[in-house]
């Protein structure tokens, strides 16, 4: 049986698709349904359901996946850098999620990874079945948190390097769903990335040539609001990136810092800082 957010879907979102595999509380608030009208729309508009439906009709986790994958693409769409094909061939037998123009015309490989708070819980959790009751299951429920390890895992993965090639832009995101989200925690993504060993556990993973084909990380989340929902948005350059694998500068300029960005139409609204 679908889970009881469903019987908030938007005008779209019934039109266009099925939520019966659902099982969770999703969408929500209204500002979860009134976006997934507006991305539903949009794929619409060109031509994209066919690809993303499927997935969307998919259980939680797929779903969630495909969401992100759908909020990236209108982002960019929206901010001067559309897709120009999805499922793009990568190294290794790998496809990405889809090719970004650019003013400059240097098109960009982009890979999303949706990492999930069930990917924090220890063996033991695992074995007593935590990954299958809710999120957070009480208002103190807590511990320590590092999440510079899984960025630097996400990085590292074997599902994840071996995809970028070496002669052109390259862009890994990575679209949590951790306990405390990355967007919330960009200091240690900063670690990740750039920080030293000691005090953190690894070297940073841009402090070297070791990634090399990875011309940089960029860390996306969205939340609700009073004004709605909101996307934050920020790439981090790989300074060790090979020439042909860096990102082109106008997409390092427009998200060079952590912006939001809000949906209440059929656009976001320009950018603006998180204070």
């Amino acid at each position: 049986m679908a889970g009881t957010g469903a019987l908030r879907l938007g005008p779209a979102a019934r039109r266009l698709i099925s939520p019966d595999r659902w099982t969770d509380g999703y969408p929500g608030p209204v500002a979860y349904s009134r976006e997934l009208d507006v991305l539903l729309d949009w794929a619409s508009q060109r031509n994209y359901l066919k690809r993303f439906v499927p997935n969307i009709e998919a259980k939680n986790t797929k779903r969630d996946e495909a969401l992100n994958e759908l909020r990236l693409a209108y982002l960019f769409d929206h901010t001067g850098f559309p897709v120009v094909q999805l499922d793009p061939p990568g190294a290794n037998n790998k496809i990405g999620e889809y090719l970004l123009d650019s003013p400059e015309k240097a098109n960009v490989f982009v890979e999303l990874k949706s990492r999930g708070w069930e990917s924090e819980l220890s063996k033991e959790e695992i074995a007593a079945g935590r990954q299958h009751q809710p999120k957070y299951r009480n208002q103190v429920e807590g511990g320590a948190v590092g999440n510079w390890d899984p960025v630097q895992r996400c990085i590292e993965s074997d599902k994840t390097y071996p995809k970028f090639t070496d002669n052109q832009p390259n862009l890994l995101i990575i679209a949590d769903d951790l306990k405390v989200p990355l967007h919330f925690s960009l200091i240690h993504v900063q670690a990740a990335l750039f920080g030293p060993a000691p005090p953190y556990p690894e070297d940073g993973y841009f402090n070297s040539g070791r990634f090399e084909n990875i011309g940089g990380l960029g860390i996306f989340g969205s939340s609700s609001s009073g004004a709605g929902l909101e996307y934050e948005f920020i790439i981090y350059p790989n300074p060790h990136a090979l020439p042909a694998t860096r990102l082109p500068q106008s997409l390092l300029d427009k998200f060079n810092e952590s912006c939001t960005y809000s949906v209440k139409g059929t656009d976001p609204r320009r950018p603006a800082p998180v204070l």
